[in-house]
């Protein structure tokens, strides 16, 4: 009994100090530990003219890799994410345009990839 009470009690602040360090290395670690998510989103155009009709996109669907701590990504809501292209300049015929990504929450997050990075949108002029 006086052994385990000298092993556990003798330089107790030492010990204490050791082990909220550890923690507190450990907590450092877990938190800056970075993690890649893998979206798919629909498309969405936004401004588009009002004499223009869109008849097809392709592809409709984007793949983004987002890079972030594990604690935000687990926090992370996919309606966050807003997946789109500028359509203010669309005009008749195969229009080529860039996809943007937008989070409500960007901070902490980084985006990698939009994959494919530009879609092919079909519109004609309504008549």
């Amino acid at each position: 009994m006086k052994f385990l009470k000298k092993l556990f009690f003798e330089n107790f602040l030492f010990k204490l100090l050791s082990v909220i360090v550890a923690f507190l290395l450990w907590l450092n670690v877990v938190t800056r530990e970075k993690t890649r998510l893998e979206v798919y989103s629909y498309v969405d155009i936004v401004n588009i003219p009002k004499n223009i009709e869109i008849e097809a996109i392709q592809p409709e669907r984007v793949s983004i890799t987002i890079e972030g701590s594990k604690v935000l990504l687990n926090n992370l809501k996919i309606s966050d994410i807003h997946v789109y292209v500028d359509g203010s300049r669309l005009r008749e015929g195969e229009n080529i345009l860039p996809v943007h990504v937008s989070m409500k929450e960007l901070k902490g997050f980084k985006i990698l990839a939009i994959k494919p990075d530009t879609v092919i949108i079909y519109a004609k002029n309504k008549e």
